[in-house]
């Protein structure tokens, strides 16, 4: 009842103690000629999945958070002081204070910004550069909602910026005088 070790092929002798009405019987088992492999997958396979069913559900209300603040309203990003007045500057002396959009109502004059007009957020709220807004009376800014009316004076909102990217590069030094 031993090992036979150093030889390349050892025997296990194995014991199994049973015990009944208090004897103990020995019992010899024969070795194992090779490793036994278990398949460990249907233990692991209901772990794997809840795994996959979680992940399921975390995508699902990350896409669902994703798709809700995108419908959320984006905030107004309000306009620099500086990019108002400069777009009071520009409309005055480029388009001698009238509404650079119908042409038609004064929207500023020596003294600033007339009232009634108003600046425009042109390609969304969020964007509030001086290439991205311009200044309209108020009744062109409430027509610019509708889509045929923005896609009508794109021109006129493009020759707009033209003349502020020219004011722009005569340098800002001049802009306040």
């Amino acid at each position: 009842m031993s090992n036979r070790v150093g030889s390349s092929r050892a025997v296990a002798v194995r014991y199994v103690a049973r015990a009944c009405n208090g004897l103990a019987f020995f019992r010899i088992l024969p070795p194992m000629s090779t490793q036994r492999q278990f398949d460990l997958a249907p233990l692991i396979q209901p772990a794997d999945d809840e795994l996959v069913r979680l992940r399921r559900d975390l995508q699902f209300v990350s896409e669902t958070v994703v798709t809700i603040l995108e419908s959320l309203p984006v905030q107004r990003r309000p306009i620099p002081d500086w990019a108002k007045a400069l777009h009071v500057r520009v409309t005055l002396l480029r388009r001698n204070g009238y509404c650079p959009c119908c042409q038609q109502i004064q929207v500023c004059s020596a003294d600033g910004k007339a009232t009634g007009s108003e600046f425009d957020h042109w390609y969304g709220r969020h964007r509030n550069g001086p290439g991205e807004t311009w200044l309209v009376c108020g009744e062109c800014n409430r027509r610019l909602e509708n889509t045929s009316f923005k896609s009508s004076v794109r021109s006129a909102f493009e020759a707009y910026q033209d003349a502020v990217t020219k004011f722009l590069a005569a340098g800002q030094n001049k802009l306040f005088l």
